[in-house]
């Protein structure tokens, strides 16, 4: 089967987010399960290349028309590990910025990369099975290949996917954007193809990808089913219902042998879930020690909390400030590994920061870095995800990996993968950890005081659930059959 990936983030060379590492590993997976895979994207000014092979030009002097005029692009190609890369180089520049997003230009950006990517496409001239998309930086190719590049003939793909990772962003523009890459905008803007809902004059991107995908697929079953909800669709609640016999829910896998305990190098000490539970915990109790010292933490042995990720609304910002202040009262250690992405969030933490300097028992730290990541889902006991929403969420899977147990409110991906160990509703082999359903300070405070107490309270138990859930399986393998059995299904 052929099936090329067309993305704006590829991890690990290119990545902001989950978006990044769905990408990459599916790819991987899918060729594991003997598919043939290609993955298209923009060739970013930092994207890391050191780590791709046989990294050549493939193409100079690609032209592609934009705004009156014909640009010339280069084309690249590459492998990373077993996967192939095309990368798109535009000499206007529209990728030659320090980061992937966060510019007025975004729209014009990615428009004019998904007209690059369908022309090399067309260019190839080779048979798509699947067509694969994701999120509103491509979904533009749905509605072009659809309304245009089928009529040509000259591109051939069977069916398209569009991937679902996050409804809120759905990339807007006017018809004059599409106007520039010479194809006719005000021709989309009608309520039954990509006119915005609540914006008359404005075209969405992410709606012409629900309409002219054959089918969508969110990345969690139950974030699947929370999009057809008017407070969860973000405006697109009717063409988002009109199209949910299209909409299947797949939850996202990770990467099982970079994120394992047995053979991380980032940790010093190593275990896994076959070992005695005495040497799992042994290992672990010495992995936090070995943290406890690099963060200037004081050395004792009381649990451990870890959040990590970007700090923005999504994420529950608020919340997360509310567990590092009730771990101090609970008398147990915090530490935030955090992204700022937004002024006002990022001014808060700065604050807290500053204000619990010198605690020995908290640790906030404002970078991306892998290393210490590593280095928390090996020491600490809990790792908390207090979402407003998520998708999917990888940060629980891989806490299971690790055996730290996850805190967590019940939302999307999150409610498909973490159980309450206090639920009786929930069969006893299926529980492994903490959640909460309100958005509130207070059901956060009784799911997080709930899991330092069953640590403080109930040690065996806590311990017990810990090497249990190493065995958890999230991976990839069992993702990417699923995806296969859709694609099949797609195509019969």
């Amino acid at each position: 089967m052929k099936i090329v990936n067309i993305a704006a983030e590829l991890a690990p060379i290119a990545k902001v987010g989950g978006l990044g590492d769905v990408v990459g590993g599916l790819s991987s997976a899918l060729i594991k399960e003997g598919q043939d895979v290609e993955v298209i994207l923009p060739k970013y000014l930092n994207l890391n290349t050191k780590l791709l092979k046989d990294f050549k030009v493939y193409k100079r002097n690609f032209k592609i028309f934009e705004k009156r005029r014909w640009h010339s692009n280069t084309r690249y190609s590459a492998r990373l590990i077993s996967v192939k890369i095309y990368l798109i180089e535009d000499k206007k520049n529209y990728f030659a910025k320090p980061k992937i997003y966060g510019y007025k230009s975004d729209v014009n950006r990615f428009l004019y990369f998904c007209k690059a990517a369908l022309e090399f496409l067309k260019s190839e001239g080779e048979l798509i099975d699947i067509l694969h998309l994701h999120d509103w930086h491509t979904a533009a190719i749905a509605t072009f290949y659809k309304k245009i590049y089928s009529l040509e003939k000259k591109l051939k793909v069977k069916k398209i996917v569009l991937s679902i990772h996050n409804l809120k962003y759905q990339g807007h523009c006017k018809p004059k954007d599409i106007d520039n890459l010479g194809f006719d905008g005000r021709s989309l803007l009608k309520d039954d193809l990509l006119k915005d809902p609540f914006r008359p004059r404005t075209l969405n991107l992410l709606k012409g990808g629900f309409i002219f995908a054959d089918k969508i697929i969110p990345v969690s079953e139950n974030y699947a089913k929370e999009i057809l909800s008017k407070e969860n669709s973000y405006g697109l609640f009717k063409i988002v219902n009109k199209t949910k016999k299209k909409i299947k829910g797949i939850i996202n896998g990770i990467d099982t042998i970079y994120w394992s305990a047995k053979t991380d190098k980032f940790i010093k000490y190593k275990y896994f879930e076959e070992q005695p539970l005495k040497k799992i915990i042994d290992a672990k109790k010495n992995n936090k020690k070995v943290l406890q010292k690099y963060l200037n933490l004081e050395e004792a042995d009381k649990p451990l909390v870890c959040c990590i990720g970007r700090l923005v609304e999504q994420k529950g910002p608020d919340l997360i400030k509310h567990a590092i202040l009730r771990s101090i009262k609970l008398n147990a250690q915090f530490v935030l590994l955090g992204a700022i992405f937004n002024k006002k969030i990022g001014r808060s933490f700065y604050n807290l920061q500053k204000a619990l300097k010198g605690n020995k028992n908290i640790a906030i730290r404002f970078e991306h870095n892998e290393k210490l990541a590593h280095m928390l889902f090996a020491a600490t006991d809990f790792v908390l995800v207090p979402s407003l929403f998520e998708p999917c969420g990888l940060t629980q899977m891989i806490g299971f990996r690790y055996g730290s147990i996850p805190i967590v409110r019940k939302t999307g991906g999150l409610a498909d993968t973490v159980f309450d160990l206090d639920d009786k509703k929930i069969l006893a082999n299926k529980k492994n950890g903490f959640t909460f359903e309100k958005f509130s300070t207070s059901a956060l405070d009784s799911a997080f005081t709930r899991a330092i107490n069953f640590w403080y309270k109930n040690p065996n138990k806590c311990r017990s659930v810990m090497k249990k859930n190493m065995s958890l399986n999230f991976s990839w393998k069992k993702s990417a059959n699923k995806y296969l059995k859709t694609y099949k299904n797609l195509l019969k």
